[in-house]
């Protein structure tokens, strides 16, 4: 599928530019670029409808520029681009790290009176129960990142692949790591849009009860499922994965019409 670069953030999937009647929004898990999260769009994209991925600093296209250090800040930004170049509906879709910063990010466009169809945080733990500690990133070896990497499935290659290509992994790896081992959410602010929690049932670091535990987290309906997999269960999955998010979103005639260009809409 074709990819442009609206933003160094924000590039779009496919062959027409953001529409009014959907646009979905993805963002990739720690370690991943804009890319990542591709395999995805034949099944979730249907006729009108648009993507758009967030292109982290530090990697792809971007390796030249510092990583971000503030999961809020590059929450802010994501927003500001995001409804400056869009109008409609939203589908915020997250893995991992990308949905806990597709919750922050859902936030600022609520506040911004966008419609949110849609949050989809997968494999992620909510905001409060975050695993990992800054101290404890900044300490881990080589030999932990390779015990990472393994543990969690987040390369899909062999060991002795994986072994060859670590070093040129872990500086990305460690700076995603930060932003959620820094990450201070506060006082607990549920979304007001729908809420779909998805994880796979043997991934090592985030259970059902995780996943539950995102339903205090809107204030919408909520919507848990859980897939056969590890902590990149849609590997195997995607056509279910893609089912559930669209299972949830809204009917045609129920969606909010579009007010027309946008501010910024052709910057």
């Amino acid at each position: 599928m074709k990819r442009r670069r609206l933003t160094p953030l924000l590039w779009q999937f496919g062959e027409h530019p953001p529409s009014p009647a959907r646009t979905f929004v993805l963002a990739p898990f720690g370690g991943g670029s804009a890319y990542a999260l591709a395999e995805w769009l034949p099944r979730l994209l249907t006729e009108g409808e648009s993507a758009l991925a967030l292109q982290y600093p530090g990697r792809g296209p971007r390796s030249g520029e510092p990583p971000a250090e503030l999961l809020t800040e590059l929450a802010a930004q994501a927003a500001r681009e995001i409804d400056a170049r869009t109008e409609g509906p939203l589908v915020l879709v997250g893995h991992s790290l990308g949905a806990v910063l597709s919750y922050e990010i859902a936030h600022r466009l609520e506040a911004a009176g966008r419609d949110l169809e849609l949050l989809a945080v997968s494999a992620a733990r909510p905001p409060d129960l975050q695993r990992l500690d800054p101290a404890a990133v900044l300490a881990m070896t080589r030999d932990d990142w390779l015990t990472e990497l393994a543990t969690g499935g987040n390369a899909d290659i062999g060991e002795s692949a994986l072994a060859d290509i670590v070093d040129l992994m872990i500086p990305v790896l460690r700076a995603d790591y930060l932003l959620l081992a820094r990450y201070a959410p506060g006082p607990r602010r549920p979304v007001a849009c729908p809420l779909l929690a998805t994880g796979g049932a043997e991934d090592p670091w985030v259970t059902r009860d995780h996943l539950d535990a995102w339903q205090a987290w809107t204030t919408g309906a909520f919507t848990g499922r859980l897939l056969p997999g590890g902590h990149f269960y849609y590997r195997d999955r995607t056509a279910d994965f893609c089912r559930t998010v669209r299972d949830c979103l809204r009917p045609a005639a129920d969606r909010v019409p579009a007010a027309g260009p946008r501010h910024g809409q052709e910057a």
